[in-house]
């Protein structure tokens, strides 16, 4: 077989009798070997495929142990990360919650002189007109007894 060509991957089922028959007509076809059905070749291919299905049969249990491991120790890390994000966090929330608080306050004080000041001018216009009120009242009651001693007078 020449190497420019590719190779044809062998499309053989394990445990089948054509197995060996493909395996030596694969070998002949690479190598120029000829070898039968009971060659004790197919028995060291055998002991390999049964060899190789233990080790990695074994390698798979040492990956999935190790996968295990890391997983848990990712989820324990990002339970940490997640716990420390959430403290921070409420942190932040404190410290802005106490800014927020601090200039509420200023602004209700802020306010309360506002009111403060606009209910004392409100109350010093209501005494200035009450003050007038009265005084007019107690003008034209003056007036009215004036009127009426006046008229008294005449009268008698």
């Amino acid at each position: 077989m020449s190497k420019a060509q590719p190779e044809s991957p062998l499309k053989v089922v394990p445990g089948k009798r054509s197995d060996a028959r493909a395996l030596a007509a694969k070998v002949f076809e690479r190598h120029g070997i000829t070898l039968r059905e009971d060659d004790p070749a197919f028995a060291l291919v055998t002991l390999n495929e049964l060899t190789l299905r233990t080790v990695i049969g074994e390698l798979l249990q040492e990956v999935d142990q190790h996968i295990t491991a890391r997983l848990a120790e990712f989820q324990l890390t990002k339970q940490w990360v997640e716990g420390r994000a959430g403290k921070v966090l409420a942190q932040q929330v404190r410290d802005s919650a106490s800014g927020l608080q601090v200039t509420l306050r200023e602004e209700i004080a802020a306010a309360r002189l506002d009111v403060r000041g606009t209910v004392e001018e409100i109350q010093r216009t209501y005494r200035m007109a009450t003050l007038a009120r009265w005084c007019a009242v107690g003008a034209v009651v003056t007036l009215a007894v004036f009127a009426c001693g006046f008229w008294v007078g005449r009268s008698f």
